[in-house]
């Protein structure tokens, strides 16, 4: 098990947008937290503010708006967020609705993540397109 590390060789950007155009952007990382007590290999996503989150408790609320913490519009964000993170990764414990996380694997048509990722990113860009700013 690898711990993750705020060195950007270690992560993953994915580019959500589809065919020529570029965004949204989610970055990621695969591995333990630095202080997790008992250790479990996560899908950790950087969100704008440098904090890594494991990438289930934004999936289980169930709501497409909870995209908008975790996503980066520009790679320019991406780039500023990875010059600014300190040198030990700071990961939030946020809770992971079992019930929840269940119900969205469930929904994911394809089975793959990356495609419910893109899915996921199209809802983003059509309710910013729209003009609603929440």
């Amino acid at each position: 098990m690898r711990t993750i590390t705020n060195n950007y060789r270690d992560a993953q950007v994915l580019n959500l947008g589809s065919g020529a155009e570029r965004g949204p952007y989610l970055v990621t990382q695969t591995g333990v937290a630095p202080s997790d007590q008992v250790p479990r290999t996560h899908m950790f996503v950087l969100r704008p503010d440098g904090h890594w989150v494991d990438f289930n408790a934004y999936a289980c609320q169930g709501k497409p708006e909870a995209i908008d913490e975790i996503v980066f519009p520009t790679m320019t964000k991406v780039i500023e967020t990875f010059g600014k993170l300190p040198g030990r990764p700071q990961v939030l414990n946020l809770p992971v609705d079992e019930g929840g996380l269940k119900t969205w694997i469930a929904r994911q048509k394809s089975g793959d993540p990356l495609e419910a990722a893109r899915a996921w990113a199209a809802e983003y860009k059509q309710r910013h397109r729209g003009g609603d700013t929440r």
